[in-house]
């Protein structure tokens, strides 16, 4: 009986841990910041794999978020500028969603840099929202469609290509 228990809760645990790692993912995304009581929407598409990831927004306005592994790059059309940094303390998709834990079936939860989030799972076993309350005090909920898990993605979305003529700010 113990042996059953004790491979009933490794075969749990590796069941658990593979709904939320991937290879490579991709979706739409809508995310939603409430703020002051105001609400924020954003939309657009992400694309990630375990080493770096894509975040294309459309509306509001069109912004593109390059992330790798040791910089983050902002490329705003709007303002026709590019930001350069360095990544310290950003939450990674990746790990974020690799050291969290499940709470129940649909449900996990992840501590990243003193923030909690919450990520549930759909039906077909693939992320569907990230919830969690940022350091500012901004409720964030980012809901997830059209998610493709592990699907090819071509590495050339994750070179960021800075148009002529705009303002670079390096940090």
């Amino acid at each position: 009986m113990k042996k059953f228990i004790l491979i009933f809760l490794c075969v749990t645990s590796l069941f658990a841990a593979s709904a939320l790692e991937f290879g490579s993912l991709s979706a739409d995304f809508v995310q939603t910041i409430k703020s002051g009581g105001k609400d924020i929407v954003y939309n657009g598409r992400f694309y990630a794999t375990t080493k770096e990831a894509f975040w294309e927004y459309d509306s509001p306005a069109r912004k593109r978020i390059y992330f790798s592994d040791d910089r983050v790059v902002i490329i705003e059309d709007e303002l026709e500028q590019a930001i350069i940094s360095r990544l310290e303390n950003v939450p990674n998709l990746t790990s974020i969603l690799r050291n969290a834990k499940r709470i129940s079936d649909k449900l996990y939860k992840a501590s990243y840099d003193d923030v909690d989030y919450l990520i549930s799972i759909d039906e077909r076993g693939v992320v569907s929202m990230i919830d969690y309350k940022d350091k500012l005090d901004n409720k964030v909920k980012i809901t997830l469609s059209n998610v493709i898990k592990n699907g090819k993605i071509n590495p050339e979305i994750f070179i960021p290509h800075i148009p002529q003529g705009y303002d670079i700010i390096s940090r």
